[in-house]
């Protein structure tokens, strides 16, 4: 991948326009929106896409305004929405995915699909691009390298036991940076492992939610650590939750929420419905652009290869 060549693709990743931004809601969102934040001065956390089926954002805006907003660490399918997300969405090269003209996704610059280097696809967390593309160096705080490489289990998905060899290609040569290359060396061992082990036991601590853990850790069987809302939070208990996801990273990381750009206090609320199922049987038929078109899909992506993940009726 290119700098350079992302950057003058979508300026929208690193630039001072004004932008709306809506993140997911897990661990890896809630780092990726504060350095964006960081690195976009005149960005606002505008709201909150949370259990891919309802969208919380501020009462100052329109639902028109939805369509002109950046979403972070999320595959909007919505043309002029811009996403920056890493799930695979492509089924083969010949779809057109018009929905997706507007947005970044990590499969999509390194042509990974359903039926193209699927086992290649994107294993890390959309932090890990953003710390490549910034150019970031991680602060010299006790968890913060552990809670980076926590975000979407990166550090599990790195051990020798699982992909490994698939994550050094993306942090050695794919996204090669100094400070990914250094976590990389770190997370195949015992000693990262209950580093993680204690952080986790501080989030809990902290009131963040666990979630069920997947896959689990080479040595010590540990699980990731999403930090999902249970998803039948009202306006007010969101806020409470993603400002105090948002002040626990700050605090284990050092990237200071810039208050000023949160407008996240007043909150309302739309709600789609969220499906998954295989493949062939979603589809009955049909190609995946027809299927987009017709269904008035928000959101989806191709979790394996033969299951999507799909909301409709938001926007």
């Amino acid at each position: 991948m290119n700098r350079k060549s992302i950057l003058d693709t979508y300026p929208w990743l690193y630039d001072d326009s004004p932008k709306n931004v809506i993140m997911g809601d897990d661990l890896d969102s809630g780092l990726s929106t504060l350095l964006y934040l960081l690195n976009n001065p005149n960005a606002t956390l505008v709201g909150i896409y949370t259990n891919y089926n309802k969208i919380f954002f501020s009462s100052k805006l329109s639902k028109s305004d939805l369509e002109n907003c950046v979403y972070l660490d999320l595959d909007i399918y919505q043309k002029n929405c811009r996403s920056l997300g890493h799930h695979i969405v492509r089924i083969r090269s010949a779809d057109i995915l018009e929905g997706f003209r507007s947005s970044c996704n990590l499969n999509e610059l390194e042509n990974r699909s359903v039926t193209n280097q699927f086992v290649k696809k994107y294993p890390l967390g959309t932090i890990h691009f953003l710390i490549w593309l910034y150019d970031t160096m991680i602060p010299n705080s006790k968890y913060a390298e552990n809670l980076i490489w926590l975000a979407d289990s990166s550090f599990i998905n790195g051990q020798s036991h699982r992909f490994r060899n698939n994550v050094s290609d993306w942090v050695n040569n794919l996204m090669s940076s100094p400070q990914l290359h250094t976590g990389f060396l770190n997370i195949d061992t015992e000693n990262f492992e209950n580093e993680i082990e204690q952080l986790q036991n501080l989030m809990l601590q902290g009131g963040l939610i666990k979630g069920l853990g997947q896959v689990t850790s080479k040595y010590k069987k540990l699980t990731g650590f999403q930090c999902q809302p249970n998803g039948n939070e009202d306006e007010k208990q969101i806020i409470e939750y993603i400002k105090n996801l948002l002040q626990f990273i700050s605090n284990m990381v050092g990237w200071n929420i810039p208050k000023n750009r949160l407008d996240i206090d007043n909150l309302t609320v739309l709600k789609g419905i969220r499906r998954s199922g295989n493949t062939a049987n979603v589809l009955n038929g049909q190609d995946i652009d027809s299927f987009l078109l017709s269904n008035n899909i928000f959101s989806y992506v191709f979790p394996f290869r033969d299951n999507i993940n799909y909301t409709t009726n938001i926007l």
